[in-house]
């Protein structure tokens, strides 16, 4: 059998985040959707959007298609072994069948199909799949539609996450597993009592740090002295963090390394948020955070949500970010962030002041942070910016009364 990860017409609508990745890679629960399918040992092939190509296949390998019984799973998926495994219990049955969530598929499996990637794009693979034989099932699986859906599905199924990937770690102490080559100071306090705390090769951990599970620490990321990381916490690789986190994901090469508060956000990747930086998660009546996302205003249904940050982007010191608040890619925020951000946006609105963050600078400022970590800028990484900000162009173009609600 062989697996074909799809992204769907509805993915570039999940922003920021998947406006620099594929849905596929959005890490939360101690892993992604790729590398979750990956450990099956089953070929892994993809179907991204055309601006994305290029840029995932330098980390996420796409097998040529070499067989006619096919799994096909949403990118939109969240990376969940128990979804996972339920999917591929179904596929032992060798019928075709199609689980359907909404408008969206969420997976679909044929035993014999003709398919080839030249037939379909992201826009019209959910009709094709639709249009084949196939016994619908009841199932329906929890697709990601929105940017605060990553924080939601990266607490649902972390343990069990950790639990599945655990073996590919030294276990040091109760419920503690510790990759190689791994620096952790005597002083580190390990709360392992309600969930699995896992930390990458090559993770450097100070002196009295204080880690509770479950949590997920990536290879070469660095933790600085007095942090506090607490449950669900998702650290991806090469990051370097300090302060305190709860229930957040941080993707690679991002940092908060100074003191301030991160609660149940997502971070994307090269993002640095400045010394006190803050984001609050909680609303004064304990009431339900609502959010507006593209114009709309929606109900999250939860009582507990920090902030959405794009790719690159930065904040200044002291900076305070409110509940439910979106901030989109390579935007620079200052002051007080009490309404969604543009990409590519210098927001200091409580001092009076919104521009456009042009984007000659936006490739200037990649290319410096990229030699900080000893990577060249290619090509390949300047049309991608070039690429997001044409397509975030709209954001941009809303009038002052309705982009900063």
């Amino acid at each position: 059998m062989q697996i074909i990860l799809f992204e769907d017409y509805l993915v570039g609508e999940i922003r920021p985040v998947t406006l620099g990745r594929a849905a596929f890679t959005v890490g939360m629960g101690g892993t992604n959707l790729y590398d979750l399918v990956k450990r099956k040992s089953l070929p892994i092939s993809y179907l991204v959007r055309e601006y994305l190509r290029e840029i995932t296949l330098r980390n996420f390998s796409n097998e040529p298609l070499g067989r006619k019984d096919l799994l096909f799973l949403n990118a939109s998926l969240p990376p969940s072994v128990g979804i996972l495994e339920k999917v591929l219990g179904q596929c032992e049955k060798n019928k075709a069948f199609v689980a359907q969530t909404d408008h969206r598929v969420a997976a679909a499996f044929f035993p014999d199909l003709d398919f080839s990637f030249n037939r379909v794009d992201e826009i019209s693979i959910t009709n094709f799949l639709l249009a084949q034989e196939y016994e619908l099932l009841e199932d329906r699986f929890p697709l990601i539609n929105y940017p605060f859906d990553v924080i939601k599905y990266n607490q649902a199924y972390f343990e069990d996450n950790l639990q599945h990937i655990k073996g590919d770690y030294e276990n040091i102490s109760s419920g503690v597993y510790v990759g190689k080559d791994t620096k952790i100071h005597p002083t580190v306090c390990f709360n392992s009592e309600e969930g699995t705390i896992i930390i990458g090769d090559g993770v450097s951990i100070g002196p009295f740090v204080y880690l509770q599970g479950p949590l997920y620490i990536g290879s070469h990321s660095r933790i600085i002295e007095r942090t506090s990381i607490k449950e669900f916490s998702h650290i991806d690789h090469t990051c370097k963090v300090g302060g305190e986190i709860e229930a957040s994901v941080v993707e690679s090469y991002s940092n908060k390394q100074h003191h301030g508060f991160l609660g149940h956000s997502y971070v994307g990747s090269w993002v640095n948020m400045g010394a006190g930086t803050s984001n609050s998660d909680l609303k004064n009546t304990y009431g339900k955070i609502g959010i507006v996302y593209r114009g709309e205003v929606l109900d999250t249904g939860k009582q507990f949500l920090g902030c959405v940050i794009g790719n690159y982007s930065k904040t200044a010191i002291n900076t305070s970010i409110f509940t439910g608040k979106i901030i989109g890619v390579s935007s620079y925020v200052y002051g007080f962030v009490t309404g969604n951000v543009p990409s590519f946006c210098n927001y200091a609105k409580s001092f009076g002041q919104v521009t456009e963050y042009y984007l000659s600078s936006a490739i200037r400022t990649q290319e410096r942070m990229f030699a900080r970590r000893g990577i060249k800028q290619e090509q390949v990484h300047i049309k991608l910016l070039e690429d997001i900000y044409q397509l975030t162009r709209d954001e941009r173009m809303m009038s002052t009364e309705s982009l900063f609600l």
